[in-house]
């Protein structure tokens, strides 16, 4: 059975649900489950400036998806 974690970030990457409310509620549940894990924290930095068009100084929904890919590669290894 899937996390509510790997639930939210798989619609995610499958475009289901790629808003900014989204990417909020993964950043969310990941600090609240993962506070010690660096990697994770890189993440949900990564998921503080997420806009889906992109722009200077912030992350796009290409960038966010393989983000999040890798993330959850990360805490499956664990």
């Amino acid at each position: 059975m899937k996390s509510e974690i790997e639930w939210i970030i798989e619609r995610f990457i499958s475009g289901t649900d790629c808003s900014i409310d989204a990417a909020n509620k993964i950043e969310s549940a990941l600090d609240d489950s993962f506070p010690d894990d660096d990697y994770v924290q890189q993440t949900i930095e990564m998921l503080a400036m997420y806009r889906p068009e992109g722009g200077e100084f912030l992350f796009d929904r290409t960038a966010i998806r393989q983000r999040l890919i890798d993330t959850i590669v990360h805490l499956r290894a664990q």
